[in-house]
């Protein structure tokens, strides 16, 4: 191609006399004409040319010092990252040393690369992992690996690593996988939770049955057999509706469109099934409802939430109790829901648990409050009400000390300015 070029500029500077001689003998287009197509040609077979400050990396350049073979490899390496640029998944090169090369940006945005910080540094000593460490010190990548991302613990990526040619590197394709990851997950701690909270009642079931026969139907013993029964039915009920709801609220197949809502009568409603929860042992309820500004969401998710609040509020909380109920709009604009109590309260160590699934305060309050009410709860609710709330783009937040009762604080997104 440079060859032809020289001989394209070498014409026109031969035809350039001539045409100057002949200039008022000849119209003007005839030797303007040949020259133009000679140095359309020599411009058309140029070879492409590569900024020489363009990042490089040397595993690519390891072809020798010829210029032209080096500034064909610019080329062929200049056309395949912008192949690798547009692809959706992260794309390392690392050297035989396991150093980072080159990486993409999507490669950039999940792993926080910086080109000063980590070119030409070992890609474990940025990832910190130990099961990395190790998968690399066996250099046996016949299956890709899955850690936990460095910038999102919640995130996890697949590291599939592809051998260059000549032992001279190392492709690393980076894939997020957190979405099947945390399906599979779900279902796995769906099977693990069910076969667990199942034992208790199932127990007691076969305990009863067992004792059934020797039972008179008129006695005592039967009535509260069946009573036992009929309680630990409704728990397993319960326990299967709440894992439901959550796998539910969990999978993106679920939709849950929003629509404009009401709060006072949505609220009221609410408030009126937790007195009847009450019964007997006559909480009072207290609403502040602020409906001055409108509010979009999802009614079954709204519903999961206030309905779950109010519910754990009645049940671990002494007889007389006081709940209160505040719906207002808070100084960045952002609705928020508060569910408070005076009970007991909640001692510091288990605030960071509340949320996990099965996970209980029982004991401690019916050391220190008898009165509360243990009516076997699947122990599912908050957990419930954390999940609602993340496909509300909303926030959970509790604050509670011993003492001095417990507030459920619920943060939604802040009203657009359209509604302002």
């Amino acid at each position: 191609m440079t060859h032809v070029r020289i001989l394209a500029w070498l014409a026109v500077i031969a035809l350039l006399p001539a045409c100057l001689w002949s200039l008022p003998l000849v119209p003007v287009w005839a030797w303007l004409l040949p020259m133009g197509i000679i140095l359309l040609v020599g411009y058309r077979l140029r070879p492409e040319q590569v900024e020489e400050d363009e990042d490089i990396p040397d595993v690519c350049l390891a072809r020798g010092d010829d210029p032209h073979l080096r500034q064909r490899w610019k080329v062929a390496f200049s056309r395949w990252r912008a192949a690798m640029d547009a692809l959706p998944d992260g794309v390392l090169l690392l050297d035989y040393r396991f150093a980072v090369c080159w990486f993409n940006p999507e490669a950039r945005q999940m792993l926080e690369l910086c080109p000063d910080r980590h070119l030409g540094r070992p890609l474990a000593l940025h990832m910190e992992d130990p099961l990395l460490d190790d998968y690399l010190r066996r250099e046996d990548f016949t299956h890709p690996i899955q850690l936990a991302s460095p910038v999102n613990g919640n995130l996890v990526l697949e590291f599939k690593f592809l051998a260059l040619t000549g032992d001279e590197g190392w492709l690393v394709l980076i894939r997020d996988i957190s979405g099947p990851y945390q399906l599979e997950q779900r279902q796995t701690d769906f099977m693990d939770n069910i076969s667990h909270e199942l034992k208790t009642p199932l127990t007691v079931f076969r305990g009863v049955l067992e004792l059934l026969p020797e039972m008179r139907p008129d006695s005592p013993q039967w009535e509260n057999a069946l009573g036992l029964l009929h309680k630990q039915s409704l728990r397993m009920q319960a326990l299967i509706e709440d894992q439901t709801r959550l796998l539910r609220l969990g999978s993106k197949r679920y939709g849950f469109p929003f629509e404009r809502l009401a709060m006072e009568p949505f609220l009221r409603e609410m408030i009126d099934a937790a007195v009847v929860l009450s019964g007997e042992r006559g909480h009072r309820f207290v609403a502040e409802i602020d409906e001055s500004f409108p509010f979009e969401a999802n009614r079954e998710l709204l519903r999961c939430v206030a309905s779950n609040l109010l519910t754990n509020s009645v049940r671990h909380t002494p007889a007389g109790s006081e709940v209160g109920v505040t719906w207002e709009l808070d100084d960045q604009r952002r609705p928020v829901l508060t569910v408070a109590d005076n009970g007991p309260g909640i001692a510091c160590h288990h605030l960071p648990r509340l949320t996990e699934r099965f996970y209980r305060v029982n004991a401690h309050q019916k050391v220190t409050q008898p009165d509360v009410k243990d009516d076997h709860g699947s122990g599912l609710g908050l957990a419930l009400v954390k999940q609602a709330m993340a496909r509300a783009n909303g926030k959970l937040e509790i604050v509670s000390h011993l003492g001095s009762g417990s507030r459920f604080i619920c943060r939604f997104p802040p009203l657009e300015d359209a509604w302002g």
